[in-house]
C-alpha cells in the first residue's frame, strides 16, 4: 500500500544485482589503489637511485674564532660534483628545527672532483659573532654527475631541486 500520490515507478533491482554492483566498484577501487601504490614505489626507487651520488656529498663545519667558518665539503663519490653552493646558517641550540639566521652570502665552488675535499672559508657578517657553542648548519646545493640538482641541509637527506 502506497500512501504517496506519486506512483513508485523506479525498479530498484534485486539483491544479487546490488551485490554485483558493489563488487564491481570495490574491484575497480582495489585496482586503482594497487596501481597508485606501485607508481609511488617506482618513484621512490627512482629517487633513491638518482640520489646515490648525492648521498655521498657532505659538509662539515668548524668554527674558527668569532667570525670565520671553515666548511669542508667532501665528495666521496667517484664522479665530480659541479656548481656547489655553500650557505652557512646558525640555529638556536635548544631548537635546531626552528628559525635560522644566515651568517654570510653563499660561497660557490665550480667543481669538486671525485674522492676529494674542498675547504671553503666563510667570513661571517659583522652583526654576528660566533661562539664555540653555536650550532651551525650548512645548506649545500650542487649538481651531480648526471646533471641532477640537489639540496642538502646539514646531515639530512638530499632533496631534488626543481
Amino acid at each position: 500500500m502506497n500512501w504517496s500520490p506519486i506512483q513508485d515507478v523506479v525498479d530498484w533491482g534485486s539483491v544479487p544485482d546490488w551485490f554485483g554492483a558493489v563488487g564491481s566498484i570495490a574491484s575497480v577501487l582495489f585496482v586503482y589503489l594497487g596501481l597508485r601504490r606501485e607508481i609511488r614505489a617506482r618513484r621512490s626507487d627512482d629517487l633513491r637511485i638518482r640520489a646515490s651520488q648525492a648521498r655521498l656529498v657532505s659538509a662539515v663545519v668548524e668554527i674558527r674564532g668569532t667570525s670565520v667558518l671553515r666548511v669542508t665539503v667532501a665528495n666521496e663519490s667517484d664522479a665530480p660534483v659541479l656548481d656547489v653552493a655553500v650557505l652557512a646558517r646558525v640555529v638556536a641550540p635548544d631548537d635546531p628545527d626552528g628559525t635560522s639566521v644566515e651568517l654570510a652570502a653563499a660561497k660557490h665552488v665550480r667543481r669538486i672532483p671525485g674522492r676529494d675535499k674542498q675547504d671553503i672559508f666563510v667570513t661571517v657578517t659583522a652583526e654576528h659573532r660566533l661562539r664555540p657553542t653555536d650550532t651551525v648548519l650548512v645548506d649545500l646545493t650542487f649538481t651531480d654527475h648526471d646533471g641532477n640538482r640537489w639540496h642538502r641541509i646539514g646531515a639530512g637527506q638530499p632533496e631534488p631541486v626543481d
